[in-house]
């Protein structure tokens, strides 16, 4: 496990008296006696992850005074759950932070607040800080409304899944862990960091249709629609008390957590011809409106892969800003000075940050590869992740001479986020 992120200069530290200004030097067996605020005015001048985790490990007293989720670094950071060494991955500038306490068998399908949401081979779901190492767990996947029964000791056939006919009737099927830790939960989506008022949202099954529970609960919660299981959710978010989601048609719906119940949302779809082909995100903006995002993909055929289908990258997105009095998506042509982040993680809207380089990076929508179902052939997927600029159009790909990586890689992002 490893964390990739672009680096960010930074000018060494002088500590001064704030009395007389004059230069203070502190002798090594005194460190530990430096003051909490002293600390925390160190620690924001250090703007790369890995210095601070360095800086907060030099003894237990620091690591104890420092925050854990330090505001200052806002960019977001690439999760890349494998041995990046395979993949001969190098950009000018960055660096690796490893965490070699993650196995190999884990999968991330969430992201939110500095936290990563992980999916064990045993069916396990937690909320995991890779900087802390503290975890809290969500209902494991054995209490997904569509799993009939789960059996460990059955090799292979662990899981037993109720499917769904398009005459109406249901049948079941023998799924193996690997099989349903890959498939079964397409996204989990979380309203906060951890605490009793956190609420947790999956979308899930070969419908994605959507469940939630609550931080404590024992088992997933189904919702119920008009449209029954054939909902098929792109994505779904908090918002104004309630939830929201989007699905591959561009429906737009509304979920009551109180009742369980979700409704279709009088809305009509963008007239643009490709939005029902489109993967879709919806991200409450800064001035609290509702953004849908629209992603583009060109598929393309790769030599030995009979299916084109599966291989594709972005060239591009729009967005769509609702208007709640008209009733109506509006197209949008600009973030101003936010940038988004959609992809298996939470969707969500930042605030502009240094790219390092002298540059302040805004006006961009960072995208990660979430395409769960294509990913699980381990053949193609994983790969189509990059920064998408709204002022010229461009897009920039991270991983441009690749056609897998798996697990897929995922955003991380500090607390410094619009919710």
């Amino acid at each position: 496990m490893c964390i990739y992120v672009s680096h960010q200069k930074h000018s060494c530290v002088f500590v001064q008296n704030s009395c007389n200004m004059s230069q203070e030097i502190v002798q090594f067996d005194q460190w530990i006696w430096l003051p909490s605020d002293l600390l925390n005015e160190i620690g924001k001048h250090l703007q790369s992850p890995k210095d601070y985790v360095r800086f907060g490990a030099t003894c237990k007293s620091w690591n104890m005074s420092l925050p854990k989720t330090p505001n200052h670094i806002r960019g977001p950071l690439l999760v890349l759950p494998f041995n990046h060494e395979t993949y001969d991955i190098k950009e000018e500038k960055d660096f690796y932070l490893r965490l070699p306490k993650m196995q190999n068998n884990i999968l991330f399908h969430g992201s939110c607040f500095g936290w990563l949401i992980s999916i064990g081979i045993d069916g396990v779901v937690q909320i995991f800080n890779p900087f802390t190492n503290i975890s809290y767990d969500l209902p494991p996947l054995s209490t997904i409304p569509t799993v009939v029964d789960y059996h460990p000791e059955l090799k292979d056939e662990e899981y037993t899944i109720m499917r769904f006919e398009f005459d109406g009737s249901t049948s079941t099927t023998l799924e193996s862990r690997s099989s349903i830790q890959k498939t079964l939960l397409k996204k989990i989506v979380i309203s906060s960091s951890p605490s009793e008022d956190l609420m947790a949202l999956a979308i899930y099954g070969e419908y994605n249709r959507l469940a939630w529970c609550k931080f404590g609960d024992s088992k997933w919660t189904d919702f119920s629609t008009p449209e029954m299981f054939k909902i098929v959710l792109e994505d779904a978010i908090f918002y104004e008390g309630k939830v929201y989601g989007l699905n591959c048609n561009a429906k737009l719906y509304e979920f009551d957590v109180t009742t369980s119940i979700g409704c279709i949302t009088q809305v009509p779809i963008p007239d643009d011809p490709y939005i029902k082909v489109n993967i879709k995100y919806l991200v409450r903006n800064v001035e609290g409106d509702l953004l849908m995002v629209s992603r583009f993909l060109n598929h393309h055929e790769v030599p030995g892969i009979d299916d084109p289908e599966v291989c594709f990258n972005t060239v591009k997105f729009e967005v769509y800003k609702l208007d709640k009095i008209a009733k109506k998506w509006r197209r949008i042509f600009s973030l101003g000075d936010y940038v988004l982040v959609v992809g298996l993680n939470s969707s969500i809207c930042m605030m502009p940050f240094s790219d390092g380089k002298g540059n302040w990076v805004r006006n961009c929508i960072y995208f990660s590869d979430d395409n769960v179902c294509s990913q699980s052939t381990e053949i193609v997927g994983g790969h189509d992740v990059g920064i998408f600029n709204l002022e010229n159009g461009e897009v920039h790909k991270l991983f441009p001479n690749l056609e897998l990586l798996y697990p897929p890689p995922i955003w991380l992002f500090s607390q410094n986020i619009i919710s």
